[in-house]
């Protein structure tokens, strides 16, 4: 074999490589039904807090549990923690209800965490929201690998307003693929256990450095596939439809995370929650359940 064509073996084969690394690399996928637990943390709890939330990922690799979760710490606004769980449907978060509540073993671990777990908090509330496939964007192809935080985007709408809503995101979505810009956002609607009209805009980060990019990537291409008459739409809404706003960041905690085990294998920073899995308060448990006897 010539030096021209070893050389061109070894380039098509690292081409194939890359091709089949992309096509096998792991996504993080919005889910069809997100069930989020939040916790707002009292002053001064926020390293016990963590430290005790170790022992629920703990629990479930114990009990080989195959429903993952994501938890993460708020870096702006009230101390608090998010847990981000996802199913296909409302009756997938039913069953594994009831799944959990069967089993005796782990219902009786997460029993004694939830109740030293209340000593570091000062608010609890689960909500259930549904996910936008229609005005969200590339929310299928965000990578797990590298990603760290979510700036959430939470958006209360008047009564009334939701179509009005959903016009707007349309044409920001239509003005982000017309000027095919970087970003990437997941959009979700309340279906219980907060206001009506609740939306959350999702935007997963890698580093703290893309929101400074934030004005340049929706800059003159976003703003000419906008065109005046989208940016109008904007402005009328948001003096007429948008009753409250906020957004802030979030950084994931893979000690507070019970990740699936493709994530895990994708990024190291998943895999250090292996050794932390291992962690129950074992003589708790076994406290309680000489108690119980």
């Amino acid at each position: 074999m010539t030096n021209r064509v070893l050389i061109l073996a070894v380039a098509m084969s690292c081409v194939a490589s890359a091709v089949l690394a992309q096509a096998q690399e792991t996504m993080l996928l919005p889910p069809k039904v997100l069930v989020i637990t939040r916790e707002v943390v009292k002053p001064g709890k926020g390293a016990a807090h963590q430290k005790w939330e170790a022992g629920y990922p703990a629990a479930l690799a114990k009990a080989h549990w195959p429903v993952p979760y994501i938890g993460m710490t708020a870096l702006t606004g009230e101390p608090r923690a998010l847990y981000l769980t996802g199913y296909d449907s409302m009756a997938a978060w039913e069953a594994d209800t009831q799944a959990t509540d069967k089993n005796a073993a782990l219902s009786a671990q997460m029993d004694v965490l939830s109740t030293k777990d209340g000593d570091f908090l000062s608010e609890y509330r689960t909500g259930v929201f549904t996910y936008l496939p229609e005005l969200s964007y590339h929310a299928d192809t965000i990578p797990v690998a590298g990603l760290r935080y979510f700036r959430i985007y939470t958006l209360h709408i008047k009564p009334g307003h939701g179509s009005h809503f959903t016009e707007v995101r349309k044409t920001i979505l239509a003005a982000h693929q017309k000027a095919g810009l970087s970003d990437q956002y997941a959009i979700f609607h309340i279906l219980a256990g907060g206001p009506s009209d609740t939306y959350l805009i999702f935007v997963p980060m890698k580093s703290l450095a893309e929101q400074d990019e934030y004005d340049t990537i929706h800059g003159a291409a976003y703003k000419q596939a906008l065109g005046a008459d989208g940016q109008k739409s904007l402005d009328d809404f948001q003096a007429q439809g948008v009753e409250s706003s906020e957004t802030n960041i979030f950084k994931f905690i893979p000690q507070m995370s019970y990740p699936r085990k493709e994530w895990m294998a994708a990024d190291k920073f998943w895999a250090s929650q292996a050794a932390s899995m291992s962690k129950i308060p074992a003589k708790a448990i076994a406290k309680k359940e000489a108690v119980k006897q």
